[in-house]
């Protein structure tokens, strides 16, 4: 076995700032959001299925068997009072293709007093705006293994002359 290179990876300058620190996921403020929802669809009298690692879109699906109303569910969390909530592109691509079902739940509060605020149909019809914030980089891993090669060319050279 022979090392061909060394990686340190360093966190991101800027990942406390507020655009880059809401882009994270806090997985404790997910979890109780979900749980509160869940909740609140089953005290309706709601058959309920948590979908969220499916990666459909949305996070619940509900079905009222007396109606037969269906609603497809993002559920968002918030730490605090207030703050921002982003949907991925899959939610959004969901929310503008299925608005007749799909609904935006967001949870407040879930570090300390879960609060659900008013459940919004068709969330699709909202201004959201795009984040072009953060960029990825891609780099074949034989480019790093994948000696550089010099050759002598039989072309004179064409280069500036001085």
């Amino acid at each position: 076995m022979e090392r061909i290179a060394s990686v340190l990876l360093l966190p991101h300058p800027e990942r406390d700032a507020p655009d880059v620190r809401r882009l994270r996921p806090n997985l404790e403020t997910e979890a109780t959001a979900m749980r509160i929802v869940m909740e609140f669809e089953r005290g309706q009298g709601r058959q309920v299925y948590d979908v969220h690692e499916k990666n459909f879109g949305y996070d619940v699906t509900s079905l009222d068997l007396s109606s037969g109303e269906l609603r497809l569910i993002e559920v968002k969390g918030l730490g605090g009072a207030s703050g921002t909530i982003l949907l991925t592109p899959n939610e959004r691509h969901v929310a503008e293709d299925r608005r007749d079902c799909y609904w935006l739940y967001v949870v407040t509060n879930c570090g300390t007093i879960p609060t659900m605020q008013e459940p919004i149909k068709d969330p699709a019809h909202f201004p959201w705006h795009e984040v072009i914030k953060v960029a990825h980089y891609w780099l074949e891993v034989n480019a790093m293994t994948r000696p550089m090669q010099v050759r002598e060319s039989k072309e004179p050279y064409c280069g500036n002359k001085t």
